[in-house]
């Protein structure tokens, strides 16, 4: 699928600038800000491993929770959040069916 959006990543009470990429298999976070450590500069939620997907809110920005199998939460603000949500869902359920 491999579609790219540009969000900000709900971290540490600040939003940390970066994409989400719908890929086959996962959704990767990707940012190129070095002040953070590594392993939130680039990391992949595997559609397997998701348990939820739900609109949220952070302050009055609209927001997209996704919420991972082992209780993790991750929160972004998704530039084009409908557009977004439609694809992951359509993403999700491909890679649920095998193709």
């Amino acid at each position: 699928m491999d579609k790219t959006y540009m969000v900000s990543l709900c971290w540490r009470g600040g939003l940390l600038g970066g994409a989400l990429v719908l890929e086959d298999e996962r959704m990767g976070f990707h940012s190129t800000k070095l002040q953070v450590p590594p392993e939130i500069r680039n990391f992949s939620l595997p559609y397997c491993r998701i348990r939820s997907v739900e609109k949220s809110k952070a302050l009055f920005l609209p927001t997209v929770s996704v919420e991972m199998e082992n209780g993790r939460e991750w929160k972004f603000l998704v530039f084009s959040r409908k557009h977004f949500l439609d694809n992951l869902k359509t993403a999700m359920d491909a890679y649920a069916s095998g193709n």
